[in-house]
């Protein structure tokens, strides 16, 4: 009797597994997390290049991306299920702790912010000086002293030797600072990063994952803050699934440790106070979104829209709110960078130098470029304001369709008020075409999307997100000296997506046309 009890309790154990295939999905993604953080330790920096398992890391991302949207299948067709929302918390939440401690696969950005905090940690402004100047400017004393003299002064000497004496203060800070890219170019980073550089390193020194566990600080409060959305708009809080299992954020927040982390919270959190009409908080986190990262700028008009509405609608002066947003906003921009003006515009010489010389991955804005090249004819290699004619051409052409849909948003886009849902929708295309119209697309701009997924859950963009996947195959085929075939991997990254996308517009094309007061 006892016998057949515990078959019947395993038996109804194994049923419940069969009947909730997210635990399912959500066990095999955890052992696949683990197994990406042993891997990981074959991505030695600056160690056997062509030995590097990238292939077999792209299996498993691939694989993480399939069980991601398999569980989301699942999910769809088990709505408002309080138990299998809990499951998706506990599962994220292992899935961080998985991957928190392993190496970077190809990514070396979080040495610079490692610098940067300790740099800013030791009072020193860390838009001033370029790594390399820290490891050169010993040497150009000795050999141009005039140059020398010319380019510091008594307060520049002081605190390059300050920060050589950092540099030397133990074998992993010149370890790191050693691999910092693109050491001729100062930071680029804004000042919300800079401060969380800063306390980082005020925490623990040098350490990687010291700044991972402050991310996941921002990870939690976006997710946080989606949950509040979703609520706002009446929607099922289970859809956090497709922020909080996202591979493509997981990994390039805690492997890759890249900091957009910071901004997407901030930015999410401005959304989900717009969504409960405390217009001053959403333009307070905007402007702090704004100095983690800077994209969050473009949404401004239309927080100031939805503001004036909102006074308009109560009959006080429209006008009065959205100009004393706007003061706020600029007034927390230059709170932000107060600490950094001694150093006058040189400030944004890394940021002239990133926007006017990157460009990885693009897709749109390759073309663009195409096309321009081959309309210029024999002027394709003048220059305007630094850049080749084409790029320059290609600039414009995305400021201007920027511009303009920002302009249709604002005098004809939907209302925060009578329709927000739709308002989301405008703030989501606009962040989408920032991405999408880029001269850079590296995998981890894409992030700034993915929380809009959970209310708009395209399959379009989920599958993007997999895909984006395929830029570090560009390292493979570098590494294994077949650089022919980098190439091809925009066309395809990109071209299911926007197939996808097409017919994903032709199909609410038509929906709209059957039932046209239905727009949600």
């Amino acid at each position: 009797m006892i016998y057949n009890l515990s078959c019947n309790m395993r038996a109804n154990t194994l049923c419940r597994l069969v009947r909730s295939p997210i635990l399912l999905t959500g066990t095999a993604s955890l052992l696949l997390y683990g197994f990406l953080t042993r891997l990981s330790g074959q991505f030695n920096w600056g160690e056997g290049y062509s030995e590097r398992p990238l292939l077999t890391y792209l299996a498993v991302y691939f694989f993480l991306c399939a069980l991601y949207g398999l569980t989301w299948f699942f999910l769809r067709k088990r709505p408002g299920d309080g138990g299998s929302f809990w499951t998706i918390i506990v599962f994220g939440l292992l899935f961080r702790a998985a991957i928190l401690p392993s190496q970077q696969i190809q990514e070396d950005d979080v040495y610079r912010y490692l610098w940067d905090g300790k740099v800013f940690a030791n009072g020193i402004n860390p838009f001033e000086y370029a790594p390399s100047e820290v490891n050169n400017f010993k040497a150009l004393r000795i050999q141009n002293p005039e140059s020398y003299y010319e380019t510091y002064i008594e307060r520049n000497e002081r605190e390059l030797e300050q920060l050589d004496a950092l540099k030397w203060a133990s074998p992993k800070s010149l370890q790191y600072l050693e691999r910092v890219n693109h050491p001729d170019v100062p930071t680029i980073y804004p000042p919300m990063a800079q401060v969380v550089f800063r306390l980082v390193h005020q925490i623990k020194p040098d350490s990687i994952i010291a700044l991972r566990t402050g991310f996941l600080i921002f990870d939690i409060m976006t997710l946080v803050f989606i949950i509040g959305i979703l609520s706002r708009l009446g929607i099922d809080k289970s859809h956090c699934l497709i922020y909080f299992w996202s591979p493509l954020i997981i990994k390039e927040t805690f492997n890759s440790t890249h900091l957009d982390i910071i901004g997407i919270s901030l930015l999410s959190g401005s959304i989900y106070f717009l969504l409960c009409h405390r217009h001053t908080l959403a333009t307070l986190f905007l402007a702090f979104g704004f100095l983690g990262k800077l994209y969050p700028v473009i949404l401004l008009p239309l927080y100031l829209k939805a503001c004036y509405e909102k006074m308009d609608r109560m009959g006080e002066k429209p006008w009065l709110a959205p100009l004393g947003n706007s003061a706020l906003f600029l007034g927390v921009t230059i709170l932000g960078y107060l600490p950094f003006m001694g150093i006058g515009m040189k400030m944004f010489d890394g940021l002239k130098s990133f926007t006017l010389h990157w460009q990885s991955n693009d897709s749109i804005f390759a073309i663009l470029v195409f096309i321009f090249k081959k309309v210029s004819g024999g002027l394709a290699n003048e220059t305007i304001l630094s850049n080749p004619l084409p790029i320059f051409l290609s600039k414009i052409a995305v400021a201007l369709v920027l511009i303009g849909i920002l302009f249709r948003l604002q005098y004809k886009g939907a209302s925060l008020l009578a329709q927000p849902i739709e308002f989301v929708r405008g703030l989501f295309w606009v962040m989408a075409l920032v991405f999408l119209l880029s001269p850079v697309q590296n995998p981890w701009y894409l992030c700034w999307v993915v929380p809009f997924l959970c209310v708009f859950p395209q399959r379009s963009w989920i599958i993007l997100t997999g895909l984006v996947g395929l830029y570090y195959l560009d390292f493979y085929f570098d590494y294994q000296e077949l650089q022919a075939f980098s190439g091809w991997i925009p066309w395809f990254e990109y071209l299911p997506f926007y197939l996808l996308l097409a017919l994903e517009f032709r199909e609410n094309s038509k929906r709209i046309i059957r039932h046209p007061t239905n727009k949600d």
